[in-house]
């Protein structure tokens, strides 16, 4: 059976989208059009299957789930997920879980909260308090970041893994937000590395 994963550009189902078509997996992609998405998602159609009105919305037989990550995590366990997820007595094992998360449990809130304070909300909704919050709290989850890449090509040892799928999306909003120019050397780089990912590619020439 197909999987389905409903999704609209710019949104964190380009972690699903990116997974898989990087697993090799046979799926349908339900784009929703940029223009149109928050007013599909009110739709009986789109409630029926995920009341939150959010995306990603993954259908996998009787399973339908709309966490991100946990997305990835379940179809990484439930298919060969191969050398995207390392073996769990390597060394990469407890590197690959933490960076897996972090990208949306570590890092997520504080540039939500940055993006909804400085772009998103309407002008008189705006805490500049909360919006330097944000960006002080980014810039230190950054560091971090940076600190754990090191000089490597990738967030473990052993390569390219789902983890930097994971990662890459938050990169890639502080991006499209204007928030990711100050950011360490090591993580532009690497930011432009993936970018170069061949299953990355094919999926963001959909967002055009």
């Amino acid at each position: 059976m197909t999987i389905t994963l409903y999704h609209f550009p710019q949104s964190r189902s380009l972690r699903v989208a990116w997974l898989l078509e990087e697993m090799g997996l046979d799926y349908t992609l339900k784009t929703i059009p940029r223009a149109k998405a928050r007013e599909y998602a009110k739709t009986p159609e789109y409630q029926a299957i995920n009341p939150l009105g959010k995306y990603p919305t993954l259908i996998d037989g009787d399973m339908t789930m709309v966490e991100s990550v946990a997305i990835m995590d379940y179809l990484m366990h439930k298919y060969d997920a191969g050398s995207l997820k390392p073996a769990v007595d390597t060394p990469d094992f407890g590197p690959y879980t933490q960076w897996l998360h972090f990208g949306e449990s570590g890092m997520g809130m504080y540039v939500i909260m940055l993006f909804a304070h400085s772009y998103l909300l309407p002008e008189e909704h705006r805490s500049p308090k909360i919006a330097e919050w944000g960006k002080e709290e980014t810039r230190k989850c950054l560091e971090f970041l940076a600190a754990g890449l090191g000089d490597k090509d990738y967030l473990c040892e052993s390569g390219f893994t789902a983890a930097d799928i994971s990662i890459f999306y938050i990169l890639y909003l502080l991006k499209i937000i204007r928030q990711f120019d100050d950011a360490p050397d090591n993580l532009k780089t690497y930011f432009d590395r993936l970018k170069q990912n061949p299953a990355w590619q094919k999926i963001s020439a959909i967002e055009e």
